[in-house]
């Protein structure tokens, strides 16, 4: 089991996440222009989805609270909360401080160093074993999930080599310019997503892929509820790439619905 000290910091952590989220969620024009850094109301959207998915990974992670079933959402949060921190180190010239959404969110993203910080040496220190629970991972699953590490890996190494000029940054993916601030972020939320699947292509037991599908879930759905309000910024035909931003979160969802189906099923099925 994690250790109650952090598992108790991550439920707090989940709390940071779910007001932040919340904020930027609902209102993303007020939030975009109180923000960090300079950001449109439909990025402090998708920004506030990734936040209430971060809140439920986080959450989930606490309650269940055994390393064999959450050690994914750890290496989630643990390259999320690194990562961004380093976006903010990078761009900390562009910082805007005085505003009201600035600190809950280098609070929220300062703690989750510290979690990931004290996961680690929790981990080095118990080195916890790594049972199989679950039914027995099927092939396709593992085929998908390679799939999924290829794809968003790539978005995030694009995003992270990527200059000013580039196709991430001039709506032809995402459906707004987009600051190469901006884009380093987004970089470290896909880095982070591809990073969490890895260990899972050697599971031999469901139960932490599923675990892992869940807080997906959180975010596919509140990542698209964010797109499909703002569909009147996309352009299919000027910039047909960005069918690949919302038919990734869709495809996504459809995938995980069959896995989660396929597990019902298996558990309705006599040994």
């Amino acid at each position: 089991m994690i250790s109650p000290l952090s598992r108790t910091l991550i439920r707090v952590l989940a709390v940071l996440y779910t007001v932040l989220g919340a904020i930027l969620f609902v209102a993303p024009t007020w939030s975009a222009a109180n923000f960090s850094w300079k950001i449109s109301p439909f990025v402090a959207m998708t920004m506030g989805g990734w936040s209430l998915g971060n809140a439920f990974t986080a959450w989930e992670t606490a309650r269940i609270g055994r390393w064999s079933l959450v050690y994914a959402n750890v290496v989630y949060l643990w390259v999320f909360g690194l990562l961004e921190a380093a976006v903010l180190i990078l761009f900390r010239g562009k910082l805007i401080l005085n505003v009201a959404m600035a600190w809950p969110y280098l609070l929220a993203l300062t703690l989750n160093v510290i979690v990931v910080v004290l996961l680690t040496i929790e981990w080095l220190r118990t080195k916890p074993e790594i049972s199989a629970e679950g039914f027995e991972v099927p092939a396709w699953t593992r085929w998908l999930m390679g799939v999924f590490i290829l794809f968003v890996g790539f978005l995030a190494i694009y995003g992270w080599i990527s200059g000013a000029e580039s196709h991430g940054t001039d709506a032809s993916v995402f459906p707004e310019a987009l600051s190469l601030f901006t884009l380093r972020a987004f970089a470290s939320f896909y880095a982070a997503l591809a990073s969490a699947v890895v260990p899972l292509i050697w599971t031999k037991g469901s139960s932490a892929v599923l675990t892992l599908g869940r807080a997906g879930m959180s975010f596919i759905i509140v990542i698209t509820i964010a797109a499909l309000v703002n569909l009147n910024k996309f352009n299919f035909a000027e910039h047909p790439g960005q069918l690949i931003y919302l038919g990734a979160y869709i495809g996504a969802f459809l995938v995980l619905s069959v896995l989660f189906l396929y597990e019902r099923r298996q558990r309705a099925t006599p040994a």
